[in-house]
Protein backbone atom coordinates (compact mmCIF):
# COMPACT_ATOMS: atom_id res chain seq x y z
CA UNK A 1 0.00 0.00 0.00
CA UNK A 2 2.63 2.47 0.78
CA UNK A 3 4.77 1.65 -2.67
CA UNK A 4 1.55 2.26 -4.09
CA UNK A 5 0.78 5.43 -2.33
CA UNK A 6 4.28 6.66 -3.28
CA UNK A 7 4.22 6.10 -6.61
CA UNK A 8 0.56 7.99 -7.47
CA UNK A 9 1.99 10.66 -5.62
CA UNK A 10 5.31 10.57 -7.77
CA UNK A 11 3.61 10.74 -10.63
CA UNK A 12 1.11 14.06 -9.52
CA UNK A 13 4.42 15.66 -8.15
CA UNK A 14 6.20 15.15 -11.15
CA UNK A 15 3.95 16.67 -13.31
CA UNK A 16 3.59 19.24 -11.08
CA UNK A 17 7.27 19.71 -10.94
CA UNK A 18 8.71 19.39 -14.53
CA UNK A 19 5.00 19.58 -16.64
CA UNK A 20 4.99 17.67 -19.57
CA UNK A 21 7.18 18.19 -22.50
CA UNK A 22 5.51 18.66 -26.29
CA UNK A 23 8.64 17.62 -28.32
CA UNK A 24 9.89 14.29 -29.80
CA UNK A 25 6.90 14.55 -32.37
CA UNK A 26 9.04 12.27 -34.55
CA UNK A 27 9.21 9.38 -32.64
CA UNK A 28 5.07 9.44 -32.46
CA UNK A 29 5.07 9.76 -36.46
CA UNK A 30 7.24 7.01 -35.86
CA UNK A 31 5.03 4.88 -34.19
CA UNK A 32 2.20 5.23 -36.47
CA UNK A 33 4.72 3.02 -38.83
CA UNK A 34 7.74 1.80 -37.28
CA UNK A 35 9.16 0.10 -39.99
CA UNK A 36 7.89 2.05 -42.41
CA UNK A 37 10.89 1.71 -45.55
CA UNK A 38 13.16 4.53 -45.99
CA UNK A 39 16.52 5.57 -47.47
CA UNK A 40 19.47 7.60 -45.45
CA UNK A 41 16.73 7.34 -42.15
CA UNK A 42 17.69 8.93 -39.27
CA UNK A 43 20.10 7.38 -36.59
CA UNK A 44 16.58 7.75 -34.09
CA UNK A 45 14.53 4.70 -36.21
CA UNK A 46 16.94 2.55 -34.44
CA UNK A 47 14.71 3.14 -31.15
CA UNK A 48 12.03 0.20 -31.90
CA UNK A 49 11.30 -0.58 -28.84
CA UNK A 50 8.68 2.13 -27.21
CA UNK A 51 6.95 2.86 -30.68
CA UNK A 52 6.37 -0.66 -31.59
CA UNK A 53 5.26 -1.31 -28.39
CA UNK A 54 2.70 1.50 -28.67
CA UNK A 55 1.45 0.41 -32.08
CA UNK A 56 0.79 -2.84 -31.26
CA UNK A 57 -1.36 -1.66 -27.92
CA UNK A 58 -3.14 1.16 -29.51
CA UNK A 59 -1.27 4.08 -28.40
CA UNK A 60 -0.26 5.53 -31.32
CA UNK A 61 -3.39 7.15 -32.35
CA UNK A 62 -2.96 9.91 -30.33
CA UNK A 63 0.15 11.73 -29.24
CA UNK A 64 -1.53 12.56 -25.99
CA UNK A 65 -1.92 9.15 -25.42
CA UNK A 66 1.65 8.06 -26.66
CA UNK A 67 2.84 10.24 -24.32
CA UNK A 68 1.95 9.17 -21.46
CA UNK A 69 2.39 5.73 -22.44
CA UNK A 70 6.21 6.42 -22.68
CA UNK A 71 6.37 8.54 -19.54
CA UNK A 72 4.49 5.27 -17.90
CA UNK A 73 8.04 3.66 -18.08
CA UNK A 74 9.11 6.21 -15.31
CA UNK A 75 6.91 5.64 -13.42
CA UNK A 76 6.83 2.11 -13.52
CA UNK A 77 10.90 2.41 -12.92
CA UNK A 78 9.86 4.97 -9.59
CA UNK A 79 7.67 1.96 -8.53
CA UNK A 80 10.32 -0.60 -8.79
CA UNK A 81 13.29 1.28 -7.23
CA UNK A 82 10.74 2.29 -4.46
CA UNK A 83 9.50 -1.61 -3.78
CA UNK A 84 13.24 -2.38 -3.58
CA UNK A 85 14.25 0.35 -1.60
CA UNK A 86 11.29 -0.57 1.16
CA UNK A 87 12.21 -4.25 1.07
CA UNK A 88 16.10 -3.31 2.18
CA UNK A 89 15.55 -0.27 4.29
CA UNK A 90 13.71 1.30 6.81
CA UNK A 91 10.83 3.49 6.30
CA UNK A 92 12.53 6.94 6.45
CA UNK A 93 15.52 5.77 4.20
CA UNK A 94 13.17 4.37 1.72
CA UNK A 95 11.66 7.49 1.26
CA UNK A 96 15.31 9.00 0.92
CA UNK A 97 15.85 6.83 -2.05
CA UNK A 98 11.80 7.94 -3.37
CA UNK A 99 12.54 11.44 -2.95
CA UNK A 100 16.17 11.39 -4.69
CA UNK A 101 15.07 9.53 -7.77
CA UNK A 102 11.82 12.10 -7.95
CA UNK A 103 13.53 14.96 -7.79
CA UNK A 104 17.17 14.04 -9.52
CA UNK A 105 17.64 15.14 -12.94
CA UNK A 106 16.46 12.71 -14.99
CA UNK A 107 12.38 13.04 -13.62
CA UNK A 108 12.68 16.21 -15.34
CA UNK A 109 13.99 14.60 -18.06
CA UNK A 110 11.56 11.96 -19.36
CA UNK A 111 8.81 14.45 -18.27
CA UNK A 112 10.58 17.62 -20.62
CA UNK A 113 12.10 14.99 -23.62
CA UNK A 114 8.35 13.08 -23.03
CA UNK A 115 8.03 10.81 -27.10
CA UNK A 116 12.13 9.85 -26.62
CA UNK A 117 13.21 6.31 -25.75
CA UNK A 118 14.26 7.79 -21.89
CA UNK A 119 11.76 6.52 -20.07
CA UNK A 120 11.65 3.23 -21.15
CA UNK A 121 15.73 2.45 -20.89
CA UNK A 122 15.43 3.98 -17.24
CA UNK A 123 13.20 0.92 -16.20
CA UNK A 124 15.25 -1.42 -18.34
CA UNK A 125 18.74 0.24 -16.10
CA UNK A 126 16.63 0.06 -12.89
CA UNK A 127 15.29 -3.87 -13.06
CA UNK A 128 18.88 -4.53 -14.68
CA UNK A 129 20.78 -3.40 -11.48
CA UNK A 130 18.40 -5.47 -9.10
CA UNK A 131 17.33 -8.33 -10.71
CA UNK A 132 19.75 -11.50 -10.16
CA UNK A 133 18.31 -14.09 -12.62
CA UNK A 134 21.04 -14.57 -15.99
CA UNK A 135 18.46 -15.31 -18.07
CA UNK A 136 16.17 -12.06 -16.96
CA UNK A 137 19.17 -10.04 -17.33
CA UNK A 138 19.95 -11.21 -20.81
CA UNK A 139 16.83 -9.79 -21.97
CA UNK A 140 16.46 -6.87 -20.23
CA UNK A 141 19.81 -6.64 -22.28
CA UNK A 142 18.37 -6.92 -25.37
CA UNK A 143 15.21 -4.98 -24.95
CA UNK A 144 17.93 -1.99 -24.22
CA UNK A 145 19.22 -2.31 -27.38
CA UNK A 146 16.09 -1.92 -28.62
CA UNK A 147 15.76 1.07 -27.34
CA UNK A 148 18.94 2.78 -27.27
CA UNK A 149 21.92 0.97 -28.25
CA UNK A 150 25.03 3.47 -27.73
CA UNK A 151 22.72 4.53 -24.48
CA UNK A 152 22.04 0.34 -23.81
CA UNK A 153 26.14 -0.12 -24.38
CA UNK A 154 27.28 2.16 -21.40
CA UNK A 155 24.26 0.84 -18.95
CA UNK A 156 25.74 -2.42 -19.89
CA UNK A 157 29.17 -1.46 -19.03
CA UNK A 158 27.89 0.59 -15.82
CA UNK A 159 25.86 -2.36 -14.37
CA UNK A 160 28.92 -4.68 -15.11
CA UNK A 161 31.45 -2.49 -13.06
CA UNK A 162 28.99 -2.17 -10.48
CA UNK A 163 28.51 -6.20 -9.83
CA UNK A 164 31.55 -6.34 -9.57
CA UNK A 165 32.63 -3.77 -7.45
CA UNK A 166 30.01 -4.87 -4.74
CA UNK A 167 31.31 -8.69 -5.29
CA UNK A 168 27.50 -9.50 -5.97
CA UNK A 169 27.26 -13.37 -6.20
CA UNK A 170 26.97 -14.50 -9.73
CA UNK A 171 28.10 -11.18 -11.15
CA UNK A 172 30.30 -13.04 -13.87
CA UNK A 173 27.16 -14.91 -15.22
CA UNK A 174 25.45 -12.15 -15.23
CA UNK A 175 28.23 -10.17 -17.28
CA UNK A 176 28.27 -12.89 -19.57
CA UNK A 177 23.99 -12.91 -20.01
CA UNK A 178 24.82 -8.98 -20.57
CA UNK A 179 27.04 -9.04 -23.35
CA UNK A 180 25.12 -11.79 -24.96
CA UNK A 181 22.00 -10.22 -24.57
CA UNK A 182 23.56 -7.22 -25.54
CA UNK A 183 25.04 -8.58 -28.91
CA UNK A 184 21.51 -10.76 -29.61
CA UNK A 185 19.06 -7.49 -29.23
CA UNK A 186 21.93 -5.08 -31.59
CA UNK A 187 21.78 -8.05 -34.23
CA UNK A 188 17.79 -8.67 -34.26
CA UNK A 189 17.06 -4.85 -34.07
CA UNK A 190 19.59 -3.95 -36.79
CA UNK A 191 18.24 -7.38 -39.19
CA UNK A 192 14.68 -5.97 -38.52
CA UNK A 193 15.41 -2.77 -39.98
CA UNK A 194 17.24 -4.58 -42.78
CA UNK A 195 14.35 -6.75 -43.72
CA UNK A 196 11.83 -3.95 -43.88
CA UNK A 197 14.06 -1.86 -45.79
CA UNK A 198 14.87 0.65 -43.70
CA UNK A 199 18.08 1.97 -44.35
CA UNK A 200 20.58 4.68 -42.07
CA UNK A 201 22.10 7.42 -43.33
CA UNK A 202 24.13 6.63 -39.87
CA UNK A 203 23.66 4.80 -36.42
CA UNK A 204 24.11 6.84 -33.21
CA UNK A 205 27.60 5.36 -32.68
CA UNK A 206 28.69 7.24 -36.18
CA UNK A 207 26.67 10.16 -34.76
CA UNK A 208 28.62 10.16 -31.65
CA UNK A 209 32.20 9.76 -33.65
CA UNK A 210 30.99 12.63 -35.56
CA UNK A 211 30.70 15.02 -32.83
CA UNK A 212 32.63 17.67 -31.56
CA UNK A 213 33.56 16.41 -28.07
CA UNK A 214 33.74 20.04 -26.86
CA UNK A 215 30.19 21.01 -26.18
CA UNK A 216 30.39 19.61 -22.91
CA UNK A 217 34.02 20.12 -22.16
CA UNK A 218 33.47 24.10 -23.24
CA UNK A 219 31.51 24.31 -20.12
CA UNK A 220 34.62 24.09 -17.99
CA UNK A 221 36.63 26.95 -19.76
CA UNK A 222 33.60 29.26 -19.35
CA UNK A 223 32.07 27.84 -15.83
CA UNK A 224 28.90 28.81 -14.98
CA UNK A 225 25.23 26.75 -14.58
CA UNK A 226 24.72 24.82 -17.78
CA UNK A 227 27.77 22.58 -16.05
CA UNK A 228 25.81 22.56 -13.02
CA UNK A 229 22.85 21.24 -14.88
CA UNK A 230 24.92 18.75 -16.55
CA UNK A 231 25.69 16.86 -13.73
CA UNK A 232 23.31 15.91 -11.17
CA UNK A 233 22.46 19.63 -10.29
CA UNK A 234 21.85 19.54 -6.70
CA UNK A 235 22.84 16.08 -5.84
CA UNK A 236 26.64 16.38 -6.45
CA UNK A 237 26.54 17.54 -3.36
CA UNK A 238 26.38 14.16 -1.71
CA UNK A 239 27.96 12.30 -4.67
CA UNK A 240 31.94 12.59 -2.40
CA UNK A 241 30.35 11.42 0.71
CA UNK A 242 28.72 8.37 -1.24
CA UNK A 243 31.78 7.29 -2.45
CA UNK A 244 33.42 7.87 0.91
CA UNK A 245 30.64 5.46 2.71
CA UNK A 246 31.32 3.07 0.31
CA UNK A 247 35.13 2.82 0.26
CA UNK A 248 34.58 1.92 4.31
CA UNK A 249 32.08 -0.58 3.61
CA UNK A 250 32.23 -1.76 -0.19
CA UNK A 251 35.91 -0.47 -0.94
CA UNK A 252 35.38 -2.28 -4.77
CA UNK A 253 32.23 -0.67 -5.01
CA UNK A 254 33.66 3.00 -4.82
CA UNK A 255 36.05 2.52 -7.41
CA UNK A 256 33.18 1.41 -9.55
CA UNK A 257 30.90 3.92 -9.26
CA UNK A 258 33.64 6.51 -9.92
CA UNK A 259 34.46 4.76 -12.67
CA UNK A 260 31.20 4.43 -13.71
CA UNK A 261 29.90 8.32 -13.40
CA UNK A 262 33.66 9.21 -15.05
CA UNK A 263 32.17 6.65 -18.28
CA UNK A 264 28.95 8.45 -18.20
CA UNK A 265 30.79 11.57 -18.29
CA UNK A 266 33.06 10.61 -21.40
CA UNK A 267 29.72 9.69 -23.29
CA UNK A 268 28.16 13.07 -22.25
CA UNK A 269 31.20 15.14 -24.04
CA UNK A 270 30.25 13.42 -27.37
CA UNK A 271 26.47 14.69 -26.86
CA UNK A 272 24.99 18.40 -27.40
CA UNK A 273 22.17 17.51 -25.12
CA UNK A 274 24.44 17.10 -22.02
CA UNK A 275 21.47 17.13 -19.10
CA UNK A 276 19.76 14.37 -20.78
CA UNK A 277 23.00 12.19 -21.73
CA UNK A 278 24.28 12.42 -18.34
CA UNK A 279 20.98 11.45 -16.67
CA UNK A 280 20.08 8.69 -18.22
CA UNK A 281 23.89 6.88 -17.95
CA UNK A 282 24.28 8.06 -14.72
CA UNK A 283 21.39 8.53 -12.51
CA UNK A 284 21.57 4.17 -12.35
CA UNK A 285 24.86 3.61 -10.53
CA UNK A 286 24.17 6.50 -8.37
CA UNK A 287 21.23 5.36 -6.55
CA UNK A 288 22.19 2.03 -6.78
CA UNK A 289 25.31 3.41 -4.42
CA UNK A 290 22.74 5.07 -2.06
CA UNK A 291 20.69 2.08 -1.95
CA UNK A 292 23.63 -0.06 -0.73
CA UNK A 293 24.92 2.43 1.33
CA UNK A 294 22.14 3.13 3.64
CA UNK A 295 22.27 -0.69 3.65
CA UNK A 296 25.63 -0.84 5.31
CA UNK A 297 24.51 2.45 7.26
CA UNK A 298 21.54 0.68 8.53
CA UNK A 299 23.82 -1.65 10.58
CA UNK A 300 24.15 -1.43 14.37
CA UNK A 301 27.18 0.27 15.29
CA UNK A 302 27.74 1.83 11.85
CA UNK A 303 27.70 5.92 12.29
CA UNK A 304 27.15 8.14 9.45
CA UNK A 305 30.71 9.52 9.45
CA UNK A 306 30.31 11.47 6.36
CA UNK A 307 26.57 12.90 6.83
CA UNK A 308 25.56 11.08 3.47
CA UNK A 309 21.58 11.23 4.95
CA UNK A 310 21.59 14.67 5.70
CA UNK A 311 23.38 15.66 2.85
CA UNK A 312 21.01 13.80 0.71
CA UNK A 313 18.51 15.42 2.33
CA UNK A 314 19.76 18.69 1.56
CA UNK A 315 20.09 17.95 -1.75
CA UNK A 316 16.52 16.98 -2.50
CA UNK A 317 15.38 19.81 -1.30
CA UNK A 318 17.61 22.66 -2.96
CA UNK A 319 16.22 20.19 -6.64
CA UNK A 320 12.63 20.63 -5.77
CA UNK A 321 12.71 24.11 -4.73
CA UNK A 322 15.59 25.39 -7.04
CA UNK A 323 14.82 26.55 -10.72
CA UNK A 324 14.90 23.77 -13.32
CA UNK A 325 16.57 23.82 -16.65
CA UNK A 326 18.34 21.56 -18.66
CA UNK A 327 21.23 22.05 -20.58
CA UNK A 328 21.22 21.80 -24.88
CA UNK A 329 23.89 22.84 -27.33
CA UNK A 330 25.34 24.89 -24.52
CA UNK A 331 22.18 26.83 -23.57
CA UNK A 332 20.25 26.05 -20.73
CA UNK A 333 16.47 25.68 -21.56
CA UNK A 334 13.48 26.02 -18.66
CA UNK A 335 9.91 24.29 -18.48
CA UNK A 336 8.33 26.84 -18.86
CA UNK A 337 6.86 25.21 -22.15
CA UNK A 338 6.29 22.00 -20.78
CA UNK A 339 4.04 23.49 -18.08
CA UNK A 340 1.91 25.24 -20.39
CA UNK A 341 1.52 22.23 -22.56
CA UNK A 342 0.21 20.26 -19.41
CA UNK A 343 -2.28 23.84 -18.86
CA UNK A 344 -3.31 23.22 -22.27
CA UNK A 345 -4.14 19.37 -22.06
CA UNK A 346 -5.95 19.68 -18.65
CA UNK A 347 -9.77 20.62 -18.58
Amino acid sequence: MLTTALVIGGVVAGLWLYGLGSGGGFYYRLARAPLAPASDAPYYRESLLHVGLARLLGFSGSIVAFRGFVLAFFWAALAVVTAAAQRRLRPGAALLVWSVMLSHPIAMIVHSWTCHPDAPLVLLTALLLLVRGPRVVGLLAALAAWTNLAMAAVVAATCALLWLGFREVGARGRCLALLLGLAVGATSCKLTLWLAGVRLARDRFAAAAGQDPGVLLHYWTDPGWPVVYSLHFAHLLWLPALVATLHRHHRGAAGALVAAQLLALAATSLAEDTTRVFACLAWGPLLYGLLRALQALARPGVRDEWRLRPLVGVAVAVSLVGPKFFAWKGQLHGLDGAHAYLRGLLP
